[in-house]
């Protein structure tokens, strides 16, 4: 599917050691073996029964009334929950909005989108439970829904809560917005529709959960991904302290993507499920509960306004944003709409940035984290506006992004929003891609198929990539005045533990699951140079366990925050350790502790001699009398490492949302068949930035993937609903999730501008593909169609929707 070129200039920083090669993954051995253990293989404890969930039919409907005692009466069935029950038992969830949805894992009173769950059953087998279903009676009075987000604003639209469907509202200034569009000598106007579609992980939501009832506490194993804000959110609705709520995540997790910080909801019903049972409970998700109760991003409605000089200059942007949230806004929410905050920008020198921002509740499946999280909805729209500037102005869509790019001698560059920009080439990272593009060629192509009746486009996009979400972000939502009574928050940290055995065998320890990064692989890495040994010598045990290990509220996988935060406290603790060791080693050889190395498992003193590592360590855990005064016994370490710019939010909501912002060009060539209105990739190329490379062959993974998703949900998926707000895309059969036949190639290519903040110098890189791809294949499929008079302006592009496109154009019909 890709190519990577290898050119010395393609990377600009000489690693010494294992940080830097690329290192096999550790994990893919286990796992191509089929030795991962995933939720479904868990039984953690004895009697484990099974949970099912009786699921909506309806969109919108009043719940008049359940009858559950037939299924109560089933010798196989244990327990049945409703709404009603767990109202009694626990809060609703906590929401950091104007107007906050009550929300439970069970509808009460009311349902509010196409299988939300209405009832539970716990019974002795998973078929029990399911075949219980079968006899729980439910009467709805059906209600009219609305599923589109600005119809959902309107005064006649169906209301979903008392409170209305606008959760939340907020209206952002930075910068001289009104004088940038009063001294344009252009303002351009676009409306962009961005879909939903999701991430499709292999594994589907598993919880199993054991409630204590001697110690009024319960244990949960579950393939919940962070963040571990959501640890306190579940504590809280149940009443519960947060040691009494024990989370563990298993080291494997097939996939998240963002998708699995949201089984929280799941995890506090069968917390209650396993209290009122009386025993431990097991859930294992359907695929098709999955693509319809589960998460994904918000689709949004985006106007954007755009003010430009006549020689190409941006000078300034207005949006209005409406996202759609589905049933509820539930927490992290709204951070779909802010995450973004410090780069909406984007790669662009402008200090005029304003919009009004809006969080809609319709009659869909409550929205969540997806990869990319709010930027790939908002660079679509934006990168879209760049290329309708450009041609206002008549300059090649390059050029113009070019001419507007914030310089590399500019780093580190504060955005009007409040972002800390660490480093970047942006303008040397475009160049690069129409290299490897062969730009000036694809021009001409595009001219002579254009006089042969075909059509052929080429698109760019230029995005940032945002990584080690600051959690104070998400106070955004909430005006200044308001956020003042509440404590301020802020913090993107990672803690690692470390120890060496008295064998001098080493554990490093994780605060979060991975979910196909290679956690254990990068790690093992960092901390082999930091102490002299061979990766292999390390083991990395990752996983979570809230009462076990050290972590705090932003620990978990996700914001691509392991590069950032993670590979710092890896390298911090292993140098307090190597730091231990070197004293340990001077004490032994007689020598300054400063001029001890360790390499190749031994450290060497001044004059060549040396001393095995392992000695160092049979000394530490063996002989403790011997060690300097200030040197505990044993060798083991604990960091946390945090972002030190991640502070919260000023009153004039201005915030560095992320820890370290990566950056992303792409080129694309597409041709169109007019006939069938099929999409042909004719090229791509993606260079990208992310700092300091611990390993390319993950960093290769991590793009290429990403290209992948975006390009899925650019041309194929949607989670679609009809009028009646049922989900057309249940299944595999109507979700269509592309296959590697319909994998593009990609030329991939890398810079390394290493960023300031960082030990190793190395960002996030997790989304940067995916961001990037949706505006990309847009902007190209606009251009490809331009002789057409068709302007693209929402996704997906799917052949029949360009085909209605083509024949409205060509019979003079609507364009869109």
């Amino acid at each position: 599917m890709s190519e990577t070129v290898d050119q010395e200039e393609a990377s600009d920083t000489d690693n010494a050691g294992m940080v830097g090669d690329a290192f096999g993954r550790r994990e893919d051995d286990r796992l191509v073996r089929g030795e991962g253990k995933y939720m479904d293989d868990f039984d953690p404890v004895s009697n484990l029964h099974h949970l099912a969930f009786l699921r909506s039919p309806l969109a919108h409907g009043e719940i008049e009334s359940i009858d559950t005692s037939a299924t109560e009466q089933r010798d196989d069935v244990v327990c049945v929950l409703t709404g009603a029950d767990l109202v009694e038992r626990m809060d609703p969830f906590a929401v950091g909005v104007q107007n906050p949805p009550e929300y439970y894992p069970l509808a009460v009173n009311k349902v509010r989108y196409d299988g939300e769950p209405v009832a539970a059953v716990v019974a002795t087998s998973k078929y029990a439970a399911k075949d219980a279903l079968e006899s729980i009676d439910v009467k709805y009075n059906r209600l009219d829904p609305v599923t589109d987000e600005l119809e959902a604003l309107k005064d006649e639209a169906p209301q979903l809560h008392e409170g209305g469907n606008l959760a939340n509202e907020r209206t952002l200034e930075y910068g001289p917005i009104d004088e940038a569009f009063e001294k344009a000598d252009h303002v351009v106007e676009s409306e962009f529709e961005f879909p939903r579609y999701t991430s499709a992980p292999m594994e589907t939501y598993g919880v199993i959960a054991d409630y204590d009832h001697s110690a009024d506490a319960a244990t949960v194993w579950s393939n919940f991904q962070g963040p571990f804000t959501m640890h306190p959110v579940v504590a809280g609705a149940l009443g519960m302290s947060q040691n009494d709520l024990q989370f563990k995540v298993p080291s494997d997790n097939g996939g998240s993507f963002g998708v699995k910080a949201h089984i929280y909801p799941y995890i506090a019903a069968i917390v209650v499920a396993s209290e009122e049972a009386g025993v431990p409970v097991k859930w294992i998700e359907s695929r098709r509960e999955h693509l319809q109760a589960s998460a994904c991003h918000t689709d949004r409605t985006q106007r954007m306004r755009g003010a430009v000089s006549d020689d190409g200059q941006i000078l300034g942007v207005w949006v209005e944003l409406y996202d759609n949230f589905g049933a509820y806004v539930r927490a992290p929410e709204p951070g779909n709409t802010f995450r973004p905050l410090a780069n909406y920008v984007n790669t662009y020198d402008f200090n005029a940035f304003g919009g009004e921002f809006y969080a809609v509740e319709t009659n869909k499946c409550p929205a969540g984290l997806n990869r990319g999280y709010g930027c790939h909805q908002y660079y679509f729209g934006l990168e879209r506006l760049v290329d309708q500037m450009a041609d206002v102005v008549d300059m090649d869509p390059t050029e113009f992004r070019k001419r507007n790019f914030i310089d590399a001698d500019e780093f580190p560059y504060e955005t009007p929003t409040g972002g800390e920009y660490d480093s970047g080439r942006y303008a040397d990272a475009l160049e690069r891609a129409k290299e490897l593009f062969d730009y000036e060629s694809y021009l001409e192509r595009r001219e002579q198929a254009r006089e042969e009746g075909r059509y052929v486009g080429i698109g760019c996009s230029a995005i940032i990539d945002p990584s080690a979400s600051n959690m104070g972000y998400v106070s955004v939502a909430i005006p200044p005045e308001e956020r003042e009574k509440g404590y301020p928050k802020s913090g993107a940290v990672s803690s690692v533990t470390m120890m060496v055995q008295p064998d001098a065998s080493i554990v490093v320890e994780l605060d979060s699951a991975p979910s196909g990064q290679g956690h254990e692989t990068t790690a093992s890495q960092i901390a082999a140079d930091e102490l002299g040994v061979k990766p292999e010598a390390i083991n990395v045990i990752s996983g979570m366990d809230t009462n076990e290990k050290a972590w705090s509220v932003s620990s978990g996988s996700y914001s691509s925050r392991f590069a950032s935060v993670g590979h710092s406290a890896v390298k911090k603790a292993g140098e307090q350790i190597s730091s231990q060791m070197q004293r340990i080693a001077g004490e032994i050889l007689d020598a300054p502790a400063d001029e001890i190395e360790l390499a190749d498992g031994r450290a060497y003193g001044p004059n060549e001699e040396s001393i095995s590592i392992r000695q160092i360590a049979g000394t530490a855990h063996w002989n403790p009398a011997v060690l300097p005064d200030d040197i505990q016994p044993g060798l083991r370490t604990q960091y946390t490492f945090s972002m030190e710019d991640s502070t919260p939010i000023d009153k004039n909501d201005r915030i560095n949302s992320s820890g370290t912002y990566g950056y992303g060009v792409q080129l694309i060539a597409v041709e169109v068949d007019a006939t069938t209105g099929e999409i042909d990739v004719l090229d791509y190329v993606a260079v990208h930035d992310c700092g300091t490379i611990v390993n390319p062959q993950i960093v290769d993974g991590q793009v290429e993937g990403g290209i992948f998703h975006g390009f899925a949900g650019a041309l194929y998926e949607e989670l679609e609903y009809d009028s009646s707000g049922t989900l057309q895309a249940d299944t595999f059969m109507d979700y269509a999730v592309p296959t590697a036949k319909e994998a593009p190639d990609v030329t991939m290519d890398h810079l390394e501008t290493p960023s300031p903040k960082t030990p190793l110098g190395s960002k996030g890189t997790g989304e940067a593909g995916t961001e990037g791809a949706p505006a990309v294949i847009a902007n190209a499929v606009d251009d490809a169609l331009e002789p057409a008079g068709i302007e693209i302006t929402s996704l997906p592009l799917k052949p029949e929707r360009i085909w209605t496109l083509l024949n409205e154009s060509a019979t003079g019909g609507s364009a869109d």
